[in-house]
């Protein structure tokens, strides 16, 4: 295996920014309830008490608003650790169409 092979896909920061902040806009909408102040930071499931499936109806939210289609095969609990690495697991797991 060589380096290459085994380096991460590196994550366009637009595409991350873009991401954190629909996140941050659908978390009312998911969650039922007002949120403020929320960042890349935030806690999702301990801060916010996210659960699996309020989690996937977030992504399912996500790929609506943006227009995506995004790999959730590989999606676990610890992608659901903050806003920033929700949005790191899906700039890194988008579908293209072939």
């Amino acid at each position: 295996m060589t380096e290459q092979d085994t380096a991460p896909t590196a994550i366009d920061p637009a595409l991350r920014d873009q991401l954190v902040d629909s996140i941050c806009d659908l978390l009312p909408r998911v969650l039922k309830r007002e949120v403020t102040g929320t960042t890349a930071d935030t806690a999702l499931m301990d801060a916010l008490g996210l659960s699996s499936t309020t989690g996937l109806e977030l992504v399912l939210e996500l790929e609506e608003r943006l227009d995506l289609e995004i790999s959730v095969e590989e999606l676990g609990r610890d992608d659901f650790g903050t806003v920033g690495s929700l949005a790191d697991y899906v700039a890194g797991n988008l579908l293209t169409e072939e």
